[in-house]
């Protein structure tokens, strides 16, 4: 008979990434770093903020990191979520100016043009 020792790694860390599944009391999170899944357990005193979280959102926490071998669960001490900050569709206007040099000809006309071939 086989067994697996697995050995139980703690510290205290960072976990920075996207929330992929919700549970009751705790989370799943994929660090941005590597793509590790972390599941994050919620203490009450952080539970409201965590109700306000959801699926793709993007958070920030602190705690005890316990890692088997096989799962990394975290006891957060502190969470943080970033909210995605608006901004502007970029227009032609937003480009830098880009001189004409094809003469007013499509792709095709021009490089037809640069090759020889008569239109």
């Amino acid at each position: 008979m086989t067994t697996t020792n697995h050995r139980t790694r703690r510290s205290y860390g960072r976990v920075h990434g996207v929330v992929i599944r919700m549970y009751a009391h705790s989370f799943d999170v994929a660090r941005h770093s590597d793509g590790a899944t972390v599941h994050a357990l919620i203490p009450d005193r952080l539970a409201a903020m965590a109700r306000g979280l959801g699926k793709g959102s993007v958070v920030n926490m602190r705690g005890l990191i316990i890692h088997d071998g096989r799962r990394r669960i975290m006891r957060v001490e502190r969470l943080e979520r970033f909210t995605p900050r608006p901004h502007r569709t970029v227009t032609n206007a937003d480009l830098p100016y880009m001189p004409d040099f094809t003469g007013g000809l499509g792709s095709v006309a021009y490089v037809r043009q640069l090759r020889g071939y008569d239109e």
